[in-house]
């Protein structure tokens, strides 16, 4: 991802603070978001951990498993939904891997529950979230080629893979931009599989924030 300048408008990014009540139908409740400030990109960041702790005596128990399948199924036909069966209902969903990884972690289900399964007791993070600001484009099959490539080299550069979603907020009526979620799986995968692959510890902090951001900036400034 070559270093240029990107020409990205300043948008609007939501950050989540203690204040904010979980809803277990929001996943974007359930972490904090842009902990160091909202990013003229528009991008927004977060890491997904096992307890998310608004407060003295109030938590929330997560599973990456869970938040994927919330980001895949939106509305309100589905706030109840049986989470053991993946109907996605959103514009694209695709799984985006490191050459090696097993074909099989192309499932969603299986990648984000492997995550869950293998998830190192001392470590908290089980996710890494962006959601991609696509406000530009004039066509989503456009957005989505700029979002996969930028996934696409978070698979090649730094061996981790992501389960990429397409939202279209305009097919049902909200009043929202084209945008994609990636929901990056925080260990790097190599042949040995998901269970053998250190953390990305400079991902899963806060300072895991400006690095994507400049990583998505210049990523839009190269694919345009």
């Amino acid at each position: 991802m070559a270093v240029k300048k990107s020409s990205t408008r300043k948008t609007s990014s939501k950050t989540i603070t203690k204040a904010e009540k979980v809803n277990n139908a929001d996943p974007q409740s359930w972490l904090y978001l842009n902990p160091a400030g909202p990013m003229r990109s528009g991008l927004v960041f977060g890491v997904l951990r096992k307890t998310y702790r608004r407060g003295v005596g109030e938590e929330r128990k997560n599973t990456a498993l869970e938040f994927g399948w919330r980001k895949a199924h939106v509305g309100r036909a589905f706030e109840k939904g049986d989470q053991s069966i993946w109907s996605p209902n959103v514009e694209r969903i695709e799984t985006v891997l490191p050459a090696t990884a097993d074909d099989s972690l192309a499932d969603p289900a299986i990648l984000l529950g492997q995550m869950d399964k293998h998830a190192i007791e001392r470590e908290q993070a089980l996710l890494v979230y962006l959601t991609l600001p696509l406000h530009d484009v004039q066509r989503a099959h456009h957005g989505w080629e700029r979002a996969r490539a930028f996934a696409r080299g978070l698979a090649d550069d730094r061996e981790l893979a992501s389960l990429l979603v397409l939202h279209a907020p305009g097919t049902v009526n909200a009043p929202f931009p084209l945008h994609a979620h990636c929901l990056i799986v925080p260990r790097k995968i190599t042949g040995l599989g998901l269970r053998h692959g250190t953390y990305d510890d400079a991902l899963t902090c806060d300072g895991g924030q400006a690095i994507l951001d400049n990583l998505w900036t210049e990523h839009v400034a190269a694919f345009g």
